[in-house]
Protein backbone atom coordinates (compact mmCIF):
# COMPACT_ATOMS: atom_id res chain seq x y z
CA UNK A 1 0.00 0.00 0.00
CA UNK A 2 1.44 3.29 -1.28
CA UNK A 3 1.76 5.97 1.56
CA UNK A 4 -0.91 8.13 -0.28
CA UNK A 5 -3.55 5.05 -0.36
CA UNK A 6 -2.54 4.39 3.51
CA UNK A 7 -3.79 8.20 4.58
CA UNK A 8 -7.18 7.91 2.39
CA UNK A 9 -7.95 5.03 3.94
CA UNK A 10 -7.32 6.41 7.11
CA UNK A 11 -9.48 9.82 6.13
CA UNK A 12 -12.19 6.95 4.72
CA UNK A 13 -12.09 5.29 8.40
CA UNK A 14 -12.02 8.97 10.44
CA UNK A 15 -14.92 10.08 8.04
CA UNK A 16 -17.42 7.05 8.26
CA UNK A 17 -16.94 6.86 12.37
CA UNK A 18 -17.37 10.55 12.16
CA UNK A 19 -20.81 10.09 11.11
CA UNK A 20 -21.65 7.22 12.69
CA UNK A 21 -21.10 8.83 15.54
CA UNK A 22 -23.15 11.68 14.54
CA UNK A 23 -26.03 9.56 12.74
CA UNK A 24 -28.99 10.52 14.52
CA UNK A 25 -32.01 7.75 15.05
CA UNK A 26 -35.71 8.12 14.83
CA UNK A 27 -38.05 6.73 16.93
CA UNK A 28 -41.64 7.41 18.26
CA UNK A 29 -42.04 7.17 21.76
CA UNK A 30 -45.41 7.21 23.79
CA UNK A 31 -46.49 7.39 27.79
CA UNK A 32 -49.39 6.52 29.05
CA UNK A 33 -50.61 9.41 30.32
CA UNK A 34 -50.45 12.73 31.45
CA UNK A 35 -49.03 11.84 35.14
CA UNK A 36 -46.35 13.49 36.73
CA UNK A 37 -44.43 10.15 36.40
CA UNK A 38 -44.24 10.71 33.27
CA UNK A 39 -43.24 14.19 33.02
CA UNK A 40 -39.28 12.94 32.66
CA UNK A 41 -40.02 12.17 29.54
CA UNK A 42 -41.59 15.66 28.21
CA UNK A 43 -38.77 17.36 30.57
CA UNK A 44 -35.82 15.71 28.08
CA UNK A 45 -38.05 17.20 25.07
CA UNK A 46 -37.99 20.70 26.39
CA UNK A 47 -34.35 20.80 27.54
CA UNK A 48 -33.27 19.49 23.70
CA UNK A 49 -31.60 16.05 25.50
CA UNK A 50 -33.01 13.93 22.73
CA UNK A 51 -30.40 15.62 20.37
CA UNK A 52 -27.96 16.20 22.54
CA UNK A 53 -27.82 12.22 22.72
CA UNK A 54 -28.19 11.65 18.47
CA UNK A 55 -31.86 10.99 18.51
CA UNK A 56 -34.96 12.21 16.31
CA UNK A 57 -37.72 11.51 18.60
CA UNK A 58 -41.50 11.97 18.31
CA UNK A 59 -43.70 11.77 21.15
CA UNK A 60 -47.24 10.46 21.21
CA UNK A 61 -49.35 10.20 24.38
CA UNK A 62 -52.16 9.73 26.76
CA UNK A 63 -52.27 6.17 25.89
CA UNK A 64 -54.62 4.88 28.74
CA UNK A 65 -52.48 2.26 31.14
CA UNK A 66 -54.33 -0.96 30.25
CA UNK A 67 -53.71 0.06 26.44
CA UNK A 68 -50.25 0.96 26.52
CA UNK A 69 -48.48 -1.87 25.39
CA UNK A 70 -50.81 -1.92 21.86
CA UNK A 71 -48.06 0.27 19.95
CA UNK A 72 -45.28 -1.73 20.84
CA UNK A 73 -47.70 -4.69 19.27
CA UNK A 74 -48.69 -3.05 16.23
CA UNK A 75 -45.36 -1.05 15.27
CA UNK A 76 -46.68 2.16 15.94
CA UNK A 77 -43.87 3.06 18.85
CA UNK A 78 -40.66 1.69 19.85
CA UNK A 79 -40.42 2.82 23.04
CA UNK A 80 -43.52 3.35 25.93
CA UNK A 81 -43.41 4.81 29.38
CA UNK A 82 -46.23 3.43 31.44
CA UNK A 83 -46.71 1.63 34.53
CA UNK A 84 -45.89 -2.26 35.00
CA UNK A 85 -49.11 -4.62 34.54
CA UNK A 86 -49.73 -3.67 31.47
CA UNK A 87 -46.15 -4.63 30.40
CA UNK A 88 -46.12 -7.72 32.18
CA UNK A 89 -49.88 -9.25 31.10
CA UNK A 90 -48.53 -8.37 27.56
CA UNK A 91 -45.68 -10.64 27.57
CA UNK A 92 -48.03 -13.23 29.81
CA UNK A 93 -50.28 -12.86 26.63
CA UNK A 94 -47.03 -14.08 24.34
CA UNK A 95 -46.44 -10.27 22.91
CA UNK A 96 -42.71 -8.92 21.93
CA UNK A 97 -42.45 -6.99 25.42
CA UNK A 98 -39.73 -6.05 27.92
CA UNK A 99 -39.04 -3.20 30.15
CA UNK A 100 -35.30 -1.78 29.86
CA UNK A 101 -35.73 0.83 33.13
CA UNK A 102 -37.62 0.99 35.77
CA UNK A 103 -37.91 5.13 36.60
CA UNK A 104 -40.03 4.29 39.84
CA UNK A 105 -40.06 0.86 41.81
CA UNK A 106 -42.90 1.73 44.53
CA UNK A 107 -46.40 1.65 44.40
CA UNK A 108 -46.86 6.06 44.68
CA UNK A 109 -51.09 5.60 44.92
CA UNK A 110 -52.78 7.28 47.82
CA UNK A 111 -56.65 5.28 48.35
CA UNK A 112 -59.15 8.20 48.78
CA UNK A 113 -62.58 7.30 50.18
CA UNK A 114 -65.50 9.52 49.56
CA UNK A 115 -65.82 11.83 52.75
CA UNK A 116 -69.39 10.15 53.54
CA UNK A 117 -67.20 6.69 53.36
CA UNK A 118 -64.87 6.96 56.31
CA UNK A 119 -64.03 3.17 57.45
CA UNK A 120 -63.57 0.27 55.48
CA UNK A 121 -66.93 -1.37 56.64
CA UNK A 122 -68.69 1.91 54.67
CA UNK A 123 -66.75 0.67 51.18
CA UNK A 124 -68.28 -2.78 51.09
CA UNK A 125 -70.44 -3.42 48.34
CA UNK A 126 -69.86 -0.01 47.09
CA UNK A 127 -68.45 1.25 43.70
CA UNK A 128 -64.81 1.84 43.15
CA UNK A 129 -63.15 4.03 40.63
CA UNK A 130 -59.92 3.09 37.97
CA UNK A 131 -58.87 4.57 34.84
CA UNK A 132 -58.95 0.88 32.96
CA UNK A 133 -58.65 -2.17 34.26
CA UNK A 134 -55.15 -3.65 34.64
CA UNK A 135 -53.89 -0.19 35.40
CA UNK A 136 -52.02 0.69 37.36
CA UNK A 137 -54.20 2.58 39.21
CA UNK A 138 -56.34 -0.95 38.82
CA UNK A 139 -53.53 -2.85 40.55
CA UNK A 140 -52.87 -0.39 43.52
CA UNK A 141 -57.17 -0.08 44.12
CA UNK A 142 -56.72 -3.67 44.76
CA UNK A 143 -53.98 -3.39 47.04
CA UNK A 144 -55.49 -1.03 49.01
CA UNK A 145 -58.38 -2.63 49.56
CA UNK A 146 -56.57 -5.52 50.47
CA UNK A 147 -55.05 -3.78 52.80
CA UNK A 148 -58.45 -2.71 54.27
CA UNK A 149 -59.43 -6.07 54.75
CA UNK A 150 -61.81 -6.16 51.53
CA UNK A 151 -61.89 -8.84 48.55
CA UNK A 152 -61.76 -6.49 46.14
CA UNK A 153 -62.71 -9.30 43.47
CA UNK A 154 -66.01 -10.31 45.81
CA UNK A 155 -66.63 -7.38 47.73
CA UNK A 156 -66.92 -4.19 46.04
CA UNK A 157 -67.14 -3.30 42.49
CA UNK A 158 -64.90 -1.27 39.85
CA UNK A 159 -65.72 0.90 37.45
CA UNK A 160 -63.23 1.30 34.63
CA UNK A 161 -63.70 5.53 33.95
CA UNK A 162 -60.73 7.03 31.97
CA UNK A 163 -58.67 9.89 32.26
CA UNK A 164 -57.46 11.57 35.90
CA UNK A 165 -60.85 14.44 35.43
CA UNK A 166 -63.40 11.86 34.99
CA UNK A 167 -62.10 9.87 38.12
CA UNK A 168 -61.73 13.24 40.40
CA UNK A 169 -65.48 13.83 39.38
CA UNK A 170 -66.99 10.90 40.15
CA UNK A 171 -65.19 10.58 43.47
CA UNK A 172 -66.97 14.32 43.90
CA UNK A 173 -70.32 13.74 42.66
CA UNK A 174 -70.81 10.01 44.60
CA UNK A 175 -70.58 7.93 41.51
CA UNK A 176 -67.87 6.15 43.60
CA UNK A 177 -67.03 5.84 46.82
CA UNK A 178 -63.45 5.39 46.95
CA UNK A 179 -60.33 5.13 44.23
CA UNK A 180 -56.24 5.17 43.68
CA UNK A 181 -55.18 8.47 43.08
CA UNK A 182 -51.87 10.43 42.63
CA UNK A 183 -50.40 12.85 45.04
CA UNK A 184 -51.70 15.71 43.21
CA UNK A 185 -55.13 14.15 42.70
CA UNK A 186 -55.01 13.38 46.36
CA UNK A 187 -54.49 16.99 47.33
CA UNK A 188 -57.19 18.03 45.29
CA UNK A 189 -59.59 15.82 47.00
CA UNK A 190 -58.79 15.93 50.56
CA UNK A 191 -59.30 20.09 49.98
CA UNK A 192 -62.63 18.92 48.44
CA UNK A 193 -63.21 16.98 52.26
CA UNK A 194 -62.54 13.43 51.00
CA UNK A 195 -60.23 11.20 53.54
CA UNK A 196 -57.09 9.61 52.55
CA UNK A 197 -57.22 5.73 53.50
CA UNK A 198 -54.26 4.42 52.77
CA UNK A 199 -50.76 6.01 51.76
CA UNK A 200 -49.22 2.63 49.54
CA UNK A 201 -46.14 3.84 48.93
CA UNK A 202 -45.76 3.89 53.17
CA UNK A 203 -46.56 0.39 52.51
CA UNK A 204 -42.86 -0.36 51.24
CA UNK A 205 -43.59 -2.90 48.98
CA UNK A 206 -41.62 -2.73 45.68
CA UNK A 207 -43.81 -2.30 42.59
CA UNK A 208 -43.01 -1.73 38.92
CA UNK A 209 -44.91 1.87 38.33
CA UNK A 210 -43.33 4.06 35.82
CA UNK A 211 -41.49 1.78 33.48
CA UNK A 212 -40.27 2.19 29.97
CA UNK A 213 -40.34 -0.58 27.71
CA UNK A 214 -39.66 -1.89 24.22
CA UNK A 215 -39.33 -4.95 22.53
CA UNK A 216 -37.36 -7.69 22.07
CA UNK A 217 -36.41 -7.24 18.80
CA UNK A 218 -35.62 -3.48 19.00
CA UNK A 219 -33.11 -4.83 21.32
CA UNK A 220 -31.25 -6.97 18.69
CA UNK A 221 -31.96 -4.98 15.97
CA UNK A 222 -30.90 -1.26 16.91
CA UNK A 223 -29.46 -1.56 20.61
CA UNK A 224 -27.51 2.36 19.90
CA UNK A 225 -30.92 3.96 19.81
CA UNK A 226 -32.23 2.32 23.16
CA UNK A 227 -28.92 2.67 25.05
CA UNK A 228 -28.76 6.64 23.97
CA UNK A 229 -32.57 6.82 25.20
CA UNK A 230 -31.64 5.48 28.44
CA UNK A 231 -29.23 8.26 28.34
CA UNK A 232 -31.69 10.81 27.61
CA UNK A 233 -33.74 10.10 30.70
CA UNK A 234 -31.74 9.34 32.93
CA UNK A 235 -29.91 12.69 31.80
CA UNK A 236 -33.53 14.35 32.22
CA UNK A 237 -33.50 13.25 35.53
CA UNK A 238 -30.53 14.60 36.63
CA UNK A 239 -31.15 18.12 35.01
CA UNK A 240 -34.85 17.81 36.75
CA UNK A 241 -32.92 17.71 39.84
CA UNK A 242 -30.32 20.68 39.04
CA UNK A 243 -32.92 22.96 37.33
CA UNK A 244 -36.20 23.36 39.62
CA UNK A 245 -37.75 26.20 38.44
CA UNK A 246 -37.32 25.56 34.84
CA UNK A 247 -39.06 21.85 35.28
CA UNK A 248 -41.67 22.73 37.53
CA UNK A 249 -42.92 25.53 34.64
CA UNK A 250 -42.65 22.34 31.88
CA UNK A 251 -44.23 20.52 34.42
CA UNK A 252 -47.23 22.66 34.71
CA UNK A 253 -47.71 23.69 31.40
CA UNK A 254 -47.90 19.94 30.35
CA UNK A 255 -50.34 19.09 33.67
CA UNK A 256 -52.12 21.81 32.59
CA UNK A 257 -51.86 23.05 36.24
CA UNK A 258 -51.74 26.79 37.87
CA UNK A 259 -51.23 26.04 41.11
CA UNK A 260 -47.90 26.36 42.09
CA UNK A 261 -47.89 24.39 44.81
CA UNK A 262 -49.65 21.15 43.44
CA UNK A 263 -47.02 21.59 40.79
CA UNK A 264 -44.38 22.29 43.38
CA UNK A 265 -45.27 18.75 45.50
CA UNK A 266 -45.33 16.25 42.71
CA UNK A 267 -41.92 17.53 41.36
CA UNK A 268 -40.84 17.31 45.00
CA UNK A 269 -42.27 13.76 44.57
CA UNK A 270 -41.02 12.50 41.76
CA UNK A 271 -37.75 14.00 41.27
CA UNK A 272 -36.63 14.07 45.13
CA UNK A 273 -37.99 11.15 46.25
CA UNK A 274 -39.07 8.60 43.57
CA UNK A 275 -37.21 8.78 40.44
CA UNK A 276 -34.21 6.61 39.93
CA UNK A 277 -30.51 7.48 40.00
CA UNK A 278 -30.12 4.49 38.56
CA UNK A 279 -33.10 3.17 36.76
CA UNK A 280 -32.83 -0.40 36.80
CA UNK A 281 -36.46 -2.40 36.75
CA UNK A 282 -37.19 -3.93 40.24
CA UNK A 283 -37.41 -7.49 39.94
CA UNK A 284 -39.04 -8.07 43.32
CA UNK A 285 -41.79 -5.48 42.29
CA UNK A 286 -42.37 -7.33 39.01
CA UNK A 287 -42.89 -10.38 41.37
CA UNK A 288 -45.38 -8.08 43.43
CA UNK A 289 -47.06 -7.93 39.75
CA UNK A 290 -47.20 -11.27 39.01
CA UNK A 291 -48.65 -12.43 42.76
CA UNK A 292 -51.20 -9.95 41.91
CA UNK A 293 -52.55 -11.66 38.67
CA UNK A 294 -51.95 -15.15 40.08
CA UNK A 295 -54.87 -16.07 38.81
CA UNK A 296 -53.71 -15.44 35.44
CA UNK A 297 -52.52 -19.25 34.88
CA UNK A 298 -49.30 -18.41 32.63
CA UNK A 299 -48.24 -16.02 35.65
CA UNK A 300 -48.04 -18.80 38.33
CA UNK A 301 -44.59 -20.29 36.23
CA UNK A 302 -43.28 -17.28 35.11
CA UNK A 303 -39.96 -15.26 36.54
CA UNK A 304 -39.53 -11.65 37.02
CA UNK A 305 -36.57 -12.04 34.75
CA UNK A 306 -38.78 -13.21 31.86
CA UNK A 307 -39.90 -9.44 31.73
CA UNK A 308 -36.89 -7.28 31.66
CA UNK A 309 -33.57 -6.20 29.85
CA UNK A 310 -31.42 -5.42 32.65
CA UNK A 311 -27.98 -5.09 29.89
CA UNK A 312 -28.66 -1.30 29.10
CA UNK A 313 -29.08 0.36 32.58
CA UNK A 314 -26.03 -2.09 33.61
CA UNK A 315 -23.88 -1.11 30.55
CA UNK A 316 -24.13 2.76 31.74
CA UNK A 317 -23.70 1.99 35.40
CA UNK A 318 -20.91 -0.45 34.64
CA UNK A 319 -19.01 2.67 31.93
CA UNK A 320 -19.65 5.01 34.39
CA UNK A 321 -21.52 7.21 32.73
CA UNK A 322 -24.40 7.66 35.16
CA UNK A 323 -22.23 8.35 37.88
CA UNK A 324 -19.95 11.17 36.28
CA UNK A 325 -23.09 12.60 35.41
CA UNK A 326 -23.43 13.42 38.74
CA UNK A 327 -19.93 14.97 39.52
Amino acid sequence: MTLRSYFLNCLLVAVLMSTSAGAQDKIRVGFGSLASSHMVLLVAKEFGLFEKYHLEAEIVGNIPGAKSVVPLMSGDAQIIHAAGPPFVLGTLAGGDVTMFMGLINTMPFYLVGHKDSATPAQLRGKKMGVSTLGSASDFALRFGLVKLGLDPDKEVTTLALGDSGVRLAALNNGTIQAGAYNLGETVFLKQQGHKQLVDLALTGVEFQHAAVATTRSMVTRNRRALVNYAKVIIDAIRQMKARKEESIKIMAKYLRLGDRQAVEMQYDENVNKLYLKKPYPTLTGIKTILDGVARNEKAKNAKPEDFVELGIVRELDESGFIDGLYR
